[in-house]
Parts: C-alpha cells; structure tokens; sequence
C-alpha cells in the first residue's frame, strides 16, 4: 500500500473512525491510486494530482463503471477527506478535490418500510420456525430493529449488560459514527427478550454461557452481521416480502433487514413524534436522514395513482 495512504489510515484511527468507515475509505483510495497509475502509467503522489484527475475519475465511476450518482458521490466524498488531511499533513499545498462537485442524485421514493399488513406477515413467519431456541432469538432480534430502530451492526454488538430489562432500556454503546444512545423499551420488545434469554439462560452450550454477547447462534458466542441478515431474509422469502433472480441473486429494491429499521422510524413520524426526536432515538447525525421517512414511500405513491 502507498505510504501516503498509511499514513491516512493512520489518521483516521487517530479519529476514532470506525473499522467499517477505514474499510470503506481505503477501499475508494486504493481504487484511485490503481485507476491513476494505470491511467498516468507512473506511481500515484498526491501532488501530482489536479482538479481534472480528479473530475475523470468521477466519470470513470459512472460511465466505465455503471456506479450509481450516490456510490460516486461517496468516493468523491472520500478523495476530499484525503485531501485535505493531505494539505493539513502538509503533503500538499491545494486541494484538488475542493472544486469537485457531486453528482445530484434525484431520490425517487423514500426508504422502503413495512405496511402493518405485511408487519403482520413476517410475524407469522417467525412463528413457522420450529426449533424453540432459534425461534425465541430470531423473534428478539427482528423486534430489536422493529421497535427499537437498530442498525444489523448495532444489533450484532449487542452485549447482555446492554439491556436492561428492568429498567426497559435498551443501550447502544458505540453506533454509528461512535454515537452513544439509550432507547427505552417497547413492551412487544420487553417480552420477545425476556423469552429469548430464558432459551439462552436455559442452553448447556459452553460457548453460549461464557460469551458476553445478546445474540448467539448455535455454534457461535455472537451472531454476525452476515448471519443476522440471512436469517432476516430467510423470514422475508417465507412470507413473499423477497424474491430472488434465477441465479439466487436477490432483486434490487426488494425489502431487507435494513426496513425494519426503516419501519420504527416511520411509525413514529406516523405517530407524530417531533423529528428531532425520531432522530435521536435512531441514532442519525444529520436531521435530513431523518425527513426521509416523511416522504411518501413507493407503496403511498402507488396508493395514490390507483385511487385516480
């Protein structure tokens, strides 16, 4: 790796970036520096590169690439990260990155969310798996996302003194961008954890009385991301919210665990609760994340043009 992105990365812990914004940021920077060598043919320093460098690497992204405007735009957002720190770190004396623009990007429809209806299809999803410990943990984890409004991430690094039951709250140490919060508990919640650690309490496992993780899975102290979002998706298959391409692929702009999510968020806008604190609860550092879930989703707008 070239030094000067060493360095950065360097930086970037220095800042307490999380390890899946280093991941992110390299991964973009890295892409550069191989999209520039091959296409200056000679070895990427950062002073070599202009403003116009940088406006055909956007290009590149979008048109040899196919990437869409907000994927393009978050490597535009990185490269201007790095500049800067570049010119802060005194590699440099201009930002090149300073005059590119992002690409505008239209939002056609609000994040996707679950209608009560199909709410209610998932629930009676869950209650087709069998084995009563996945069922009780499964159950636990879709009604984290669903009526406390947490990331997979965040679910996933649950810890058991995370929760508390008795004072109904559920805490999330370290979210996203290394946000703290504290979300009290819905009853629904309430019960689907306190079933689920009776199973957990109750298992003879060795691995799952010594680990300190909320979630386990059979073989395992902690349930991975990964292993959160397939399982999350089994359930969605099962009550026809995902479908799936011929090569098993599924179909972008299905529902994924992420809309349940999605589906707290927007049942407390429904319920009139001030935006600041839809915000909060959900744990987003910026207000405008947050007025997405007052726009109409696909399922209104489709609502709207049948009832002409």
């Amino acid at each position: 790796m070239n030094h000067y992105l060493l360095q950065f990365e360097a930086w970037l812990r220095n800042e307490d970036k999380g390890e899946k914004t280093i991941r992110t940021y390299l991964s973009v920077l890295n892409k550069f520096a191989t999209w520039y060598e091959q296409t200056e043919g000679k070895q990427f320093e950062p002073q070599d590169v202009s403003t116009i460098t940088l406006q055909d690497f956007r290009s590149y992204l979008m048109s040899a690439l196919g990437q869409k405007p907000a994927t393009v735009n978050k490597a535009i957002a990185t490269l201007k990260t790095f500049f800067s720190w570049a010119v802060d770190a005194g590699h440099i004396g201009n930002n090149p990155a300073e005059k590119v623009k992002m690409k505008r990007v239209q939002q056609s429809y609000a994040p996707k969310w679950l209608t009560e209806q199909e709410q209610n299809r998932l629930l009676y999803a869950l209650e087709t798996e069998r084995n009563a410990f996945k069922q009780a943990r499964d159950r636990a984890i879709v009604f984290t996302m669903l009526y406390a409004g947490l990331r997979v991430e965040e679910v996933s690094e649950l810890k058991l003194n995370h929760i508390d039951i008795r004072q109904g709250t559920v805490t999330v140490v370290n979210g996203k961008g290394g946000k703290y919060r504290v979300i009290p508990m819905h009853n629904e919640l309430k019960k689907a954890l306190k079933s689920w650690l009776a199973h957990r309490d109750n298992s003879n496992k060795p691995i799952h009385q010594t680990s300190e993780y909320l979630f386990v899975s059979e073989r395992a102290g902690q349930m991975t991301t990964r292993g959160i979002g397939f399982m999350i998706d089994v359930y969605l298959e099962r009550c026809g919210l995902l479908e799936r391409s011929e090569d098993g692929r599924k179909i972008e702009g299905q529902y994924s665990c992420h809309s349940l999510r999605h589906t707290f968020c927007k049942k407390l806008v429904n319920a009139g609760v001030p935006i600041q604190e839809v915000a909060r609860l959900a744990g987003h550092d910026n207000i405008q994340t947050t007025m997405r879930y007052v726009e109409p989703s696909e399922h209104d707008l489709r609502k709207a043009i049948q009832a002409i």
